[in-house]
C-alpha cells in the first residue's frame, strides 16, 4: 500500500476508518427534474460545438470549493461524457451545483471538444501539467468513457510517480476489465468505485467505494448507497485537506467506503 507523505510534516488528528464523526450536514440534496438536467447538458454540448479546437488547449480547474488549490482537476462534460449515469444523472452533483456558472461550461465543453477531436493532445497535455504537480483529480464532471481512456490514465500514472490521482467512476466493467487483464493499478491512482441508489456495482477486485447518504430535513438518516461496507469513513467534503495528510479516498484501502452526504 502507498503511503503519501504529508505535505505539512505531521498529522492534523483526523480520526481513522470507522470513527470519523459527521458533522455540519446540511440536508440540502434536492435532485433536477431530468428536463432541467437535459437543458444543461444540451447548453454545454453546444458550447462544445462551438470550439476552436486547433487553437484551444485543455482547461485544469484551480482553486474549486470542493478539491482545493492543491488539488488541480480536468472535466469534461457530465452526463454526455459519463458512460453509465442512467439512475444518477437527475442528482449529478456536478450539474447542479457547479455547472450552473459559464465559465465552468465553457471549460467543460473546451476539455470535451478537444478530447473528441485531438484525443492525444489531450492526454499529453494533462501529462505534461501532472509533471508538475503533487496531486491531481480525474473528473469532478466526466467519467473514463472507453478502453482507451482507462488506458491513458493508467499510463500518466507509470510515468509521472511523483503524482497521486484520484479518480471517482461508475465505468465498472471498463477497469475491472483492466486489472482482469493486467494486474493491480499503479499505486499512485487511487481508483474509487462510485456508489449511488439503485445502480449495479461488480467489484470483483474489492475496490474502494464512495457512497452518498441522504437525509431528512431534520438530519436524519434514512439511506446509505447500496454498496457500503462495514469499514467506512465520513467524508470531511474538502481533497485538499486528505490530500496534505494522507487521509481519506487518496489512501483508502480495499473493501472500505467513503461515505458523503448526499448534495
Amino acid at each position: 500500500m502507498r503511503t503519501i507523505p504529508s505535505v505539512r510534516g505531521k498529522s492534523n488528528g483526523l480520526k481513522t476508518i470507522g470513527n470519523m464523526e459527521k458533522t455540519n450536514f446540511k440536508h440540502s440534496y434536492k435532485e433536477f427534474s431530468l428536463q432541467a438536467v437535459v437543458r444543461r447538458v444540451q447548453n454545454m454540448v453546444a458550447l462544445r460545438d462551438d470550439v476552436d479546437v486547433e487553437n484551444a488547449h485543455v482547461k485544469f480547474s484551480y482553486g474549486n470549493r470542493k478539491t482545493g488549490s492543491l488539488v488541480p482537476s480536468v472535466s469534461t462534460i457530465p452526463v454526455a461524457d459519463c458512460g453509465n449515469c442512467k439512475v444518477c444523472k437527475a442528482g449529478c452533483y456536478d450539474v447542479r451545483n457547479v455547472c450552473f456558472q459559464t465559465s465552468v461550461q465553457r471549460a467543460r465543453a473546451n476539455n470535451s471538444a478537444i478530447l473528441m477531436k485531438e484525443r492525444k493532445r489531450y492526454f499529453d497535455e494533462i501529462e505534461e501539467r501532472c509533471k508538475a504537480l503533487r496531486f491531481f483529480r480525474w473528473h469532478v464532471g466526466g467519467d473514463a468513457k472507453d478502453r482507451d481512456y482507462v488506458d491513458n490514465m493508467v499510463r500518466i500514472a507509470r510515468a509521472i510517480p511523483t503524482c497521486d490521482f484520484l479518480a471517482f467512476t461508475k465505468m465498472f466493467d471498463i477497469w475491472n476489465a483492466w486489472i482482469a487483464e493486467n494486474g493491480p493499478l499503479p499505486e499512485n491512482l487511487h481508483l474509487i468505485f462510485s456508489d449511488w441508489r439503485g445502480i449495479e456495482m461488480e467489484n470483483p477486485y474489492n475496490l474502494p467505494v464512495s457512497s452518498p447518504v441522504w437525509f431528512d430535513k431534520d438530519g436524519n438518516e434514512i439511506e446509505r448507497g447500496p454498496h457500503t461496507t462495514d469499514k467506512y469513513q465520513w467524508c470531511g467534503g474538502f481533497c485538499e485537506e486528505c490530500a496534505e495528510y494522507g487521509t481519506g479516498c487518496w489512501t483508502a484501502k480495499k473493501g472500505e467506503t467513503i461515505l458523503f452526504e448526499a448534495h
